[in-house]
């Protein structure tokens, strides 16, 4: 099967800001973490290279919804899944200085 990513953040700068990835039928996010992972160099089920999948921070949106409010990272997949990825954000208003 066929699911397309769309990496946001420092992601982007690994992956690109989009890209098809192809799983054996039946899989989940976990295993899709688990690919992507391997192209970091630190494969794992619940991270991508130096984030970790399972923060309160890091976002994954499956065809638009939020995988915390479906199984999580046993989520499964099917066929045309899009899959955005949304790393830690850094900077912002609480980074700015005072005047």
């Amino acid at each position: 099967m066929r699911v397309t990513v769309r990496a946001f953040g420092d992601l982007a700068k690994i992956f690109g800001s989009e890209m098809v990835v192809e799983l054996e039928s039946g899989s989940r996010i976990e295993d899709l973490v688990l690919k992507l992972g391997e192209k970091t160099g630190k494969p794992a089920k619940d991270r991508i290279g130096d984030h970790d999948m399972t923060g309160p921070e890091f976002n994954v949106l499956l065809n638009g919804r939020n995988i915390l409010t479906l199984k999580g990272l046993v989520t499964p997949l099917r066929n045309g899944d899009i899959v955005a990825l949304f790393p830690p954000l850094v900077g912002g208003w609480r980074d700015a200085p005072i005047a």
